[in-house]
């Protein structure tokens, strides 16, 4: 009596297919982009496709908070600076949205963080920055270097 396949070979072959890394690159781009950017960045564990994937995301939301681990401020302010400046140095292709969320003014203001970025977003095709932060009168940001779509700052 024959029964077709057996469950082995089936599961096996289902295995087999990597069904996600076969997604098209926009599509895996908007998987990321709905992602926190860590957890985006930690995509890169998946598979051999998705290693750099996450390298060339369009549109990047760093939120503060997300580094915050209860213990040490400073040292959360300090991974957030590290993270986000190394994602932007290693980022390859056009970036469309910028979004920044955070509370600590002397974070994006001392060191010229946010001048860096800011340079970075420029050589990378930038449509839409969007900041949310504390800051209020103390930071002028020279806006004529840009030719960008929308621009919003909230405090």
């Amino acid at each position: 009596m024959d029964h077709g396949s057996s469950p082995t070979k089936i599961c096996k072959s289902v295995v087999d297919e990597d069904i996600i890394s076969n997604l098209p690159e926009a599509l895996r781009d908007k998987i990321l982009c709905c992602l926190p950017i860590k957890e985006a960045v930690g995509t890169c564990l998946l598979s051999r496709t998705w290693r750099y994937t996450w390298g060339s995301m369009t549109e990047l939301m760093f939120r503060r908070a997300d580094f915050a681990s209860g213990n040490d401020s400073a040292d959360d302010d300090r991974r957030f600076l590290k993270f986000t400046d190394m994602f932007l140095f290693l980022h390859n292709g056009p970036i469309l949205k910028f979004c920044l969320n955070t509370v600590a003014n002397e974070m994006v203001s001392t060191g010229g963080h946010l001048y860096r970025w800011m340079l970075m977003l420029s050589r990378n095709k930038i449509k839409e920055i969007q900041l949310q932060t504390s800051i209020r009168d103390s930071y002028k940001m020279q806006l004529q270097s840009f030719s960008i779509y929308c621009f919003s700052f909230r405090c």
